[in-house]
């Protein structure tokens, strides 16, 4: 049984049904239901949302809530979705229904509420007896606190201009770009999306051009079209696709014997060859079924293993990953699911092979809410060893998938909505092997307060014991200035690592700023955090807080009063050297990730 919501599949496959719309609340709930049924979640909000505007019904109040909830949820718009379920719950504790507990648990986890969480995932157990998957639930949520303050060091990830304008679905390189996914509509998101392949030339690692669509304009589904991948020949593209009938590579709409039982038109995979510096010449992969989605497909160095994820009969629960061998005629042989070591009764999905790693998202393993992304090493026989996270800050709370690798196998890009009001995916690049050079200038602190000074040095006496004699000093103490209220005693950098909130090994400001306290408790201290440019506004702002917290946590461990010392996170720093962070040379960057330490009178 799935426990969680789909994503990108189930958006994307075509119902053949047919309704008019009309406006009175009655006629707007019955509107929203046909659109809910049919995986059209946008137009089923307006609909509710409507109803709900002209007076809902006490009788479908609980009914309208309910889908509008999950109508969120499926089109990732989470905090609405948190919103609504809040609501629904209310409504709902005469007669719970244990799913919508589970959902609302899941969503608050995802929003990064771990306590809340908790709460309803105890709650779902009561309403259903603690079984497996509640056991799950808690082993998940348990991890997911123990890591959510741990990154992954030496490693950069920053958001590309790449705007596929709705929910990624994946991206494969070629020649000097990258041959994604956009939806047809980029400025439209009332509306279930239409996605089409698209290319885009690489200007740098996170800037990118669109072009004019020669290279995968031949490629004309009449629905949506997505998850390309590259083969190492360089002249075969796999990708998924609408169902739709194919003949001499030519693509025509599928006509009702290509329309799955439920009245469906599913997900299939295709490929495409290069010709003439397009890809054309599509045809159907063998093993396709009407009946069910064939989605994101991988495809082995040699050619001969497509990876690639579906829903078919036989699995362990919702999507699954699955492996197929190429036969000598170019037909694939029978899918094999790839076991419990990799699939789980979540969804699976987004494969990716490296050497010998798989690269995938999925929810069913220990994570830290939505999907997040885990590494595998796959041996010669086709089996897998553990699934590990690959962690902060390749995953967050919310929803990161579709991995991929540049030939070097630490630079590449992934997808996530970690920071989105709507719902839609932002492409990101990574480097999981940055080592920035740092470059630190500080000020020369001038703070003497007591001297003690030799008048009319004495002489020793001719054959004087040097060792024994003491010279007599006549000492006097220059009396200490007052210091005016607000006067700034200290005011220095202490520098952090690249995407890094672990204390810097170099102590020696930290620990002059104890001495200074120490000898006067009068004074306060002020510590602000900052962060580089790069990276979301959201992630560097709870970046330069967890900075400014190491920085406390240690003053107050040596000693100082917990009460003398403020602390605020900043975010990130934009100067007039670094407005834009793309060009921003590395030397502003390593000063920009700083706390500052300010002592005042």
């Amino acid at each position: 049984m799935i426990k969680n919501n789909t994503r990108t599949w189930l958006l994307l496959v075509t119902i053949f049904t047919c309704f008019t719309l009309t406006t009175n609340a009655q006629e707007s709930v019955d509107n929203g239901d046909a659109f809910y049924l049919s995986y059209r979640y946008k137009e089923a909000i307006k609909e509710y949302e409507h109803a709900i505007i002209n007076n809902r019904s006490t009788k479908n109040e609980v009914h309208i809530l309910r889908n509008l909830a999950y109508s969120y949820l499926y089109t990732f718009q989470y905090a609405k979705a948190e919103q609504k379920f809040t609501e629904l719950i209310k409504l709902g504790d005469k007669k719970p229904d244990p799913d919508d507990y589970l959902e609302y648990g899941n969503l608050l986890k995802i929003n990064g509420k771990y306590d809340q969480a908790r709460e309803q995932y105890i709650y779902y157990g009561k309403l259903l007896k603690k079984d497996a998957y509640n056991i799950f639930l808690e082993k998940s949520l348990a991890w997911a606190i123990k890591n959510k303050d741990i990154v992954r060091p030496a490693t950069y990830v920053g958001v590309t201009n790449l705007n596929v304008s709705g929910q990624s679905l994946g991206y494969t390189f070629f020649d000097d770009g990258i041959i994604y996914s956009q939806a047809k509509d980029s400025v439209e998101d009332e509306f279930t999306q239409i996605f089409d392949l698209q290319f885009a030339r690489k200007d740098d690692s996170t800037n990118f051009m669109t072009t004019e669509n020669d290279i995968v304009s031949n490629i004309k589904f009449p629905f949506n079209e997505g998850s390309p991948f590259l083969a190492a020949d360089g002249e075969t593209l796999y990708f998924m696709a609408t169902g739709a009938k194919v003949k001499d590579g030519e693509v025509k709409k599928s006509g009702k014997g290509e329309i799955s039982k439920t009245g469906v038109s599913n997900l299939r995979l295709y490929s495409a060859k290069l010709i003439n510096g397009r890809f054309e010449q599509v045809q159907e992969l063998s093993f396709n079924n009407k009946d069910y989605n064939f989605v994101h497909p991988a495809i082995s160095a040699d050619g001969n293993t497509l990876y690639f994820a579906s829903d078919m009969p036989g699995g362990f629960g919702g999507l699954d990953i699955y492996r197929t061998n190429r036969n000598t005629d170019g037909t694939w042989t029978t899918p094999i699911n790839l076991g419990d070591k990799i699939n789980t009764t979540e969804h699976d999905c987004f494969p990716y092979l490296k050497d010998n790693k798989i690269y995938f998202a999925s929810k069913g393993h220990v994570g830290f809410g939505g999907y997040d992304i885990f590494e595998n090493t796959v041996s010669n026989n086709f089996t897998y060893g553990t699934s590990t996270n690959m962690g902060k800050p390749y995953n967050s709370s919310k929803d990161d998938i579709a991995l991929v690798m540049n030939k070097d196998g630490q630079t590449g890009y992934f997808s996530s909505n970690r920071d989105s009001y709507n719902g839609f995916d932002k492409v990101y690049y990574f480097n999981s092997n940055y080592h920035p050079i740092v470059k630190r200038t500080e000020v020369p602190k001038k703070d003497t307060v007591l001297t003690t000074i030799a008048v009319n040095e004495p002489k020793l006496k001719a054959g004087a014991n040097k060792i024994t004699t003491q010279p007599e000093l006549e000492t006097k103490p220059i009396a200490k200035p007052a210091i005016a209220k607000g006067t700034v005693i200290l005011n220095k950098p202490v520098y952090y690592d690249f995407n890094s909130s672990n204390l810097p090994t170099d102590l020696t400001i930290l620990n002059e700023a104890v001495s200074i306290w120490k000898a006067d408790k009068s004074l306060s201290i002020q510590l602000l955090g900052y962060t580089d440019c790069r990276g979301e506004a959201g992630y560097n702002k709870g970046l330069s807080q967890k900075r400014a917290n190491a920085v406390y946590a240690y003053l107050v461990k040596q000693g100082v009063a917990a009460n003398k010392v403020s602390k605020a996170g900043m975010g990130d720093v934009t100067t007039d050297s670094c407005i834009d962070c793309t060009s921003c040379p590395e030397e502003v960057h390593s000063l920009n990730r700083r706390v500052e330490v300010k002592i005042k009178k």
